[in-house]
């Protein structure tokens, strides 16, 4: 399998690359710990990877294994590392504000990408043509996180797709700066590529998922999900889907994934998120997100998140919640990733993970001493 061995190198050669300290055979290793003693058979094979970022404003990944012990870190990654990207040949990962290295099966960095004036910002993935679309930061522009860009990883050439200003500007007009004096009025966490030139994104600071169409020749909202009562009385009232059922919405949400299920009939999918249950938004402070039933209002001190499977029919333009159970509660960060019959989820302020069964049911979780929070938690074969 390539991804073994593309993720091998890394392991064996990124402490060495970035002045990691990995840990050495013999050597006691630290335990994140655990909580629910189960056997090894419930879980799914592979390495935990935990991103995340400690309280000199500095990232990190560490990898444990289904015994909560570590297996290796490398303090400093890069900047924004909420993931890494593997191409059947290669690795890519950030390795600062503006930059993304590509790395190859044996561990060696084949070539390092300037965005140039575009921060990288939490995720990036591959469009049909192996171009990496990235989710950035203009500088010069009087907004952040709210632009993506097109890398072509053949010649590192850099072409901005899309600006969301040009899509929702008199919404923006609306807003206001934060508490850190930014204007992230929208704040895209994740970017799911769904094939000829569509792509879902998700807006923490409007709890809301929107479908782009026609990426790269004229952008366009396609349509949203999201509670109705955030884009009520706008110009994009008409384009979220109807809610089929009687549940709340999402709140805040990281790490959307979309599936592709060939069982479904044309036009549905399905998508599952970390449900962070929180409705805060600094940008639009009059908003009160009291409309949504349980949402909490505070970053730490909240009770209940949730894993949130959605399926999307986008020929009747409705979505149903197909599956939820509760998590460990997180305003923000956070990740949740289906791996076999299996879920990992994050619960990053906590510093908090787990592996839930197919039944819902917790394997195994643990809890990492972190100076500040984890991003998310990936698991891979190695």
């Amino acid at each position: 399998m390539r991804r073994k061995t593309v993720f091998t190198g890394i392991v064996l050669t990124l402490a060495v690359c970035f002045a990691g300290c990995g840990t050495q055979e013999g050597q006691e290793q630290e335990s994140a710990g655990q909580g629910q003693e189960m056997t090894e058979e419930e879980l799914e094979e592979g390495l935990y990877v935990v991103l995340g970022n400690d309280s000199d404003g500095l990232d990190f990944m560490y990898y444990y294994d289904n015994n909560g012990i570590l297996r290796g870190e490398i303090p400093i990654i890069g900047y924004r590392s909420h993931r890494l990207l593997f191409s059947e040949e290669d690795m890519y990962f950030s390795i600062s504000e503006t930059k993304l290295a590509r790395m190859d099966g044996m561990g060696q960095i084949t070539a390092v990408y300037d965005l140039g004036q575009y921060e990288l910002h939490h995720d990036y993935v591959f469009d049909d043509d192996g171009n990496i679309l990235i989710l950035a930061t203009d500088t010069e522009q009087d907004s952040v996180e709210d632009v993506m860009v097109r890398l072509n990883v053949t010649d590192g050439t850099v072409d901005e797709v899309l600006d969301l200003r040009d899509l929702f500007g008199a919404y923006k007009e609306t807003c206001v700066e934060n508490s850190d004096g930014d204007l992230d009025w929208m704040h895209i966490n994740t970017i799911q590529w769904m094939g000829d030139g569509q792509v879902l994104l998700s807006s923490r600071e409007t709890s809301s998922i929107i479908k782009i169409k026609d990426l790269y020749s004229a952008p366009a909202v396609e349509y949203m999900i999201s509670d109705p009562a955030v884009w009520a009385d706008t110009e994009w009232a008409d384009l979220v889907l109807e809610k089929s059922g009687d549940f709340a919405s999402q709140g805040g949400q990281h790490s959307i994934t979309y599936v592709k299920d060939e069982s479904l009939p044309e036009g549905q999918y399905y998508l599952y998120m970390f449900n962070n249950n929180i409705g805060v938004s600094e940008t639009r402070p009059d908003f009160d997100w009291s409309v949504i039933d349980g949402i909490q209002s505070e970053a730490v001190d909240g009770t209940t998140s949730y894993y949130y499977k959605y399926l999307v029919d986008e020929t009747s333009g409705s979505y149903e919640l197909v599956e939820s159970f509760e998590l460990p509660y997180s305003g923000y960060v956070s990740s949740v990733q289906e791996i076999g019959d299996n879920v990992v989820a994050d619960s990053g302020m906590q510093g908090v993970w787990g592996e839930y069964d197919s039944e819902n049911n917790l394997i195994r979780s643990f809890t990492m001493e972190k100076e500040s929070f984890i991003y998310r938690v990936y698991k891979y074969e190695f």
